[in-house]
C-alpha cells in the first residue's frame, strides 16, 4: 500500500506498531521487542525493507523521539551531518554493504546513558515513506558495594553501603542473617558528568538477633546485582551502651560546669563593683594586675606618693575603721611599691605594668 507525502503527518501516531508499509507489498520492520546493551558497548539498531530491494537511492534518515532529532541521515548514496545531532558526532555508521538489500542498520559506537530510548528508522523516495520504531535500552552494573560502620547511633550502629557506576537507578535492599529485608533508615542518589548512578544506603544495626547484615544493590533491566555482607560482633554493641552512658554523664557535667561558671562569673562582677564604689580594689599579691589597674596604680604612685594609695584604698573618715583589713592595705601598699618602683621619689618605675 503506497502512502502518498500529504499523509507523514499521520504516520508518526502508529510508531507502536513498529511497522509501515512501503511501496506495493513492501514495508520498513524493526524489532517487536526492545534492544538491551551495555554502556560502553557497540550496538546495532535493525531495520530492514520487507521484501528486500535496493535502497541505495532512498532517504534513509535515523531519529529519536521527535523529527527534529536527527541521528543519522543519508541521502542521494552519501552521509549528510549538517542536521545531526551534536552527541552522536562521530558515532554512527549505517551499513551500506546490505543497503542494496534493503538493510537500513545504524551502528552506535560507544554507549552512553544518555543514548537509552525510542529511535525511528524512515525510509522514502519521490512518492512514498515508512518507518518502523526501535527501543534501546542502556544499562549498566555498578561496582561491589563497600559498607563501613560510621557511627553510633539511636542505640546501635550506623552501617552505610556505597556503589556507583549504575544505569538505570538501582534498587537496594538490605538483608539480615535470615534473609528478611530490613528498613533502610536514609537514602541518596546522584549522578556523575557521565550519567551513571551513585547510591548511598543508610541503616542502624542493633544488638537484636545475628549480627550479619547485607546490602544487595540490584539492577532489574539487566537482572544483575552487587552484594557486600558485614558481621557485626556482640562487644561493638557493649561499646554502643557504654558510648550513651558516656555521652549523658557528659552533658550532666557539662551543664554542672557551665551552671557553676556563670555563678562564680556574677559574684566576681559584683566584687568587682563594690570595690570600685569603695575607691578601690584589693588583691592578693598573687594574683596579676590587670592593664586598668596598674594604669591607676602608675598615677597614684607618681602623683601623689604612696601615703595617698594608702587612703585611696582605704577610704576611710576620721575616726572610722578600714573597711578592709589593716594588713591587706600594707600588702597593697607593698605590691605597689615593688611592682611600680619607689612611689615616695614622686614618679615610679613601673617595671611590671602591662606595655599600653
Amino acid at each position: 500500500m503506497w502512502f502518498p507525502m500529504s499523509y507523514r503527518g499521520l504516520l508518526t501516531s502508529f510508531v507502536a506498531l513498529h511497522v509501515l508499509r512501503l511501496g506495493s507489498g513492501r514495508r520498513a520492520v524493526g524489532p517487536e521487542l526492545p534492544l538491551r546493551a551495555t554502556v560502553g558497548e557497540d550496538v546495532v539498531l535493525p531495520c530492514y525493507l520487507s521484501p528486500g530491494m535496493d535502497a541505495r537511492s532512498f532517504e534513509i534518515r535515523w531519529m529519536r523521539h521527535q523529527l527534529s532529532e536527527t541521528v543519522h541521515h543519508y541521502r542521494n548514496g552519501e552521509d549528510r551531518y549538517v542536521e545531526q545531532m551534536q552527541q552522536y558526532a562521530g558515532r554512527t555508521e549505517l551499513a551500506r554493504d546490505g543497503l542494496s538489500n534493503g538493510i537500513l542498520d545504524l551502528r552506535i559506537t560507544g554507549l552512553r546513558p544518555s543514548d537509552d530510548g525510542q529511535y525511528v528508522c524512515t525510509v522514502q523516495d519521490a512518492d512514498s515513506y515508512g518507518e518502523a520504531t526501535v527501543d534501546l535500552e542502556v544499562a549498566a552494573t555498578g561496582s561491589v558495594p563497600r559498607l563501613s560502620l560510621e557511627a553510633y547511633e539511636d542505640g546501635g550502629i550506623r552501617v552505610v553501603c556505597r556503589s556507583s557506576g549504575w544505569y538505570p537507578q538501582p534498587a537496594v535492599l538490605w538483608k539480615d542473617a535470615g534473609g528478611q529485608h530490613l528498613p533502610s533508615l536514609a537514602q541518596r542518589r546522584s549522578s556523575d558528568e557521565r550519567g551513571l548512578f551513585d547510591i548511598e544506603d543508610v541503616i542502624v544495626v542493633t544488638g537484636k538477633g545475628d549480627g550479619k547484615r547485607t546490602c544487595v544493590v540490584r539492577n532489574s533491566r539487566l537482572d544483575q546485582e552487587q552484594a557486600s555482607s558485614l558481621h557485626i560482633s556482640a562487644p561493638f554493641f557493649h561499646n554502643a551502651q557504654h558510648w550513651m552512658i558516656a555521652l549523658g554523664v557528659f552533658l550532666v557535667l557539662s551543664a554542672v560546669f557551665a551552671g557553676l561558671s556563670a555563678y562564680l562569673f556574677r559574684r566576681k562582677g559584683k566584687f568587682g563593683m563594690a570595690g570600685m564604689e569603695r575607691g578601690g580594689s584589693v588583691r592578693s599579691e598573687a594574683e596579676p594586675w590587670p592593664t586598668d589597674a596598674c594604669r591607676r596604680a602608675r598615677g597614684l604612685c607618681a602623683s601623689n606618693g604612696f601615703a595617698f594609695i594608702k587612703k585611696v584604698f582605704g577610704q576611710r573618715r576620721e575616726g572610722e575603721e578600714l573597711p578592709v583589713p589593716k594588713e591587706s592595705v600594707e600588702k597593697v601598699s607593698a605590691s605597689c611599691k615593688s611592682r611600680c618602683g619607689d612611689p615616695g621619689s614622686g614618679h615610679g618605675s613601673f617595671r611590671s605594668c602591662p606595655v599600653e
